[in-house]
């Protein structure tokens, strides 16, 4: 029996071997298949290829087995426990596979809907590329399920609801299940950015969402070893149609190296994710309680406004966190500058803790005003809380407080 077909009760089993198919040569593990195009045994096989009646590699910018593998494991994830037949799409990284996402279910003249706390080139993408192309935002604070069925009301050329939760970085989250439900009614199209979550921690698909996107570069590669993203779809005719299609056209595929590092990074995503958990819980505690801290935003905590809904659709709250500092803008980039073991970086999900200053770094060209509508303000302080001893993570937080 192939890897592939069987089904694992535990999420940790389907992370180590979902996915996996024997390798012809007989490697443990999936090699890289470092190969740019594929040869076929005759003119007439090729042509079965070509027309889709056999299956087969190609090309790799259309598709290669170490990729593939990626593909069957996260969409197996994503679906882990749900019964539901899922299709992944390995991408160059995250804002590519948002990019097919986008230009494959959207034409001029639709509107995307859209919280008003998102990744920051995600709301690039919304705001600068797609406009030009005909594809106009709406951007509400979609944790008001009112608001948000107004808006979806008022305007049908809205097409498609696009989510984010927890958000970056004010850790935000909305309601995947009330915001689907509102989202069917009026024939929306909904998507889901579930990076920070991980499958692991919550699967948008339960409540019914068409899509799923990842930065694959983040918690499910686990390392900063590698750059990636993928899209996961439930309509397997469309996804493996013109979805596919569209993919192999912008040609933002991965590469073989890059997953394979996915891959052996994924095996590990249950525990890391358990120690993720357990150290962020300690740290958001500890920062709560500190007389430099103003406000901590976790959504472990009962202060955090989003806190039970966190309980009703995540399994934990996550590993991400940001704080403001009472001091500002000065007292920010003291901090950082003060960290000994933590490490001063964008990015996130990484086995080390990682923290940045968005006034200083990621949003220093924005003005203060504008971040400040967002809730960036100029002592917030974003935190990937690691996986290392909580006694050492605490301990460099204090001195650099």
């Amino acid at each position: 029996m192939s890897e592939k077909t069987i089904h694992y009760s535990g999420f940790g089993s389907a992370a180590v071997h979902g996915g996996h198919t024997k390798d012809p040569n007989s490697a443990h593990l999936v090699p890289i298949y470092a190969s740019s195009t594929y040869v076929f045994d005759s003119a007439e096989q090729g042509m079965r290829r070509f027309s889709g009646k056999e299956d087969g590699y190609i090309y790799s910018r259309w598709g290669n087995p170490t990729s593939n593998e990626a593909e069957e494991k996260i969409a197996g994830l994503e679906g882990h426990g749900l019964n539901l037949p899922l299709r992944g799409i390995m991408h160059s990284s995250g804002m590519a596979a948002i990019s097919t996402l986008m230009l494959a279910t959207l034409k001029s003249g639709d509107k995307v809907l859209s919280h008003f706390s998102l990744y920051g080139g995600t709301e690039e993408l919304i705001n600068k590329v797609l406009p030009p192309l005909g594809i106009e935002p709406v951007i509400g604070d979609l944790r008001d399920l009112n608001l948000a069925e107004d808006l979806m009301k008022a305007d049908p050329a809205i097409k498609m609801l696009y989510l984010e939760t927890p958000a970056n970085p004010t850790i935000q989250c909305v309601d995947l299940e009330e915001l689907v439900k509102l989202g069917k009614k009026y024939n929306l199209i909904i998507a889901c950015d579930n990076t920070f979550a991980t499958p692991y921690l919550q699967q948008p698909f339960r409540f019914g969402v068409d899509f799923v996107v990842h930065s694959t570069t983040k918690f499910l590669n686990g390392h900063g070893t590698a750059i990636g993203g993928v899209l996961i779809g439930k309509d397997l005719e469309l996804m493996n149609g013109h979805v596919t299609k569209i993919h192999r056209l912008l040609g933002g595929n991965s590469n073989p190296f890059d997953s394979f590092l996915l891959i052996n990074g994924i095996k590990t995503l249950e525990l890391r994710m358990e120690r993720h958990c357990h150290n962020a819980v300690e740290v958001a505690n500890f920062l709560d309680g500190h007389e430099s801290v103003g406000h901590v935003n976790y959504n472990g905590l009962p202060s955090h406004p989003d806190h039970y809904l966190s309980v009703k659709q995540m399994r934990h709250p996550g590993a991400m966190l940001s704080f403001e500092l009472k001091g500002g803008l000065q007292a920010g980039i003291a901090f950082m500058d003060k960290l000994n073991m933590c490490i001063r970086t964008v990015s996130l999900g990484t086995c080390d803790t990682l923290l940045s200053h968005p006034a200083s770094m990621t949003h220093y060209s924005v003005p203060q005003e504008a971040r400040l509508k967002y809730g960036i303000t100029d002592g917030l302080i974003r935190m990937n809380v690691g996986i290392e001893n909580i006694t050492d993570i605490l301990a460099d937080l204090d001195q650099a407080l």
